[in-house]
């Protein structure tokens, strides 16, 4: 592996050289990521297309999986539920009482305001801010 050219040295530097050495390692890091996407996107999509291949393999042997000298595939099942009409799905589940249909969490936006408002996080809620460091460049 390479070692980095943009060590952080423990000298004590200005605070604008430390701006621009983190802006200049972020693009780096950007411009390196950008060109090994492009780089494996061949292998993705190839990737892609045999998945299609042996799920269609599966689907029309009728099989879960297939065991063969090189490896097992298989077919697994990914579910997605989201909301397309929000006053129907409410009115339903308080019509019908399903509430197991929703999830049990806070809302953060909701929550932070009660914070703000009160001084303290509702019952039993764990409420957590924490910093991290956000540079724009010039």
């Amino acid at each position: 592996m390479n070692k980095p050219q943009h060590q952080v040295t423990p000298t004590p530097a200005s605070i604008d050289a430390r701006v621009d050495q983190y802006v200049q390692i972020r693009d780096m890091i950007r411009d390196m990521e950008k060109k090994h996407e492009e780089a494996i996107k061949p292998y993705k999509d190839a990737l892609e297309q045999l998945a299609s291949v042996l799920l269609n393999h599966l689907n029309t042997t009728g099989l879960e999986s297939a065991r063969t000298a090189s490896g097992t595939v298989y077919r697994s099942e990914r579910v997605s539920a989201t909301i397309q009409d929000v006053s129907a799905f409410w009115g339903y589940v308080e019509g019908a009482k399903a509430w197991e249909l929703i999830d049990k969490r806070a809302n953060k936006t909701a929550v932070t305001d009660y914070v703000k408002n009160n001084g303290t996080a509702p019952p039993g809620v764990n409420y957590a801010v924490s910093h991290i460091v956000g540079v724009r460049r010039a």
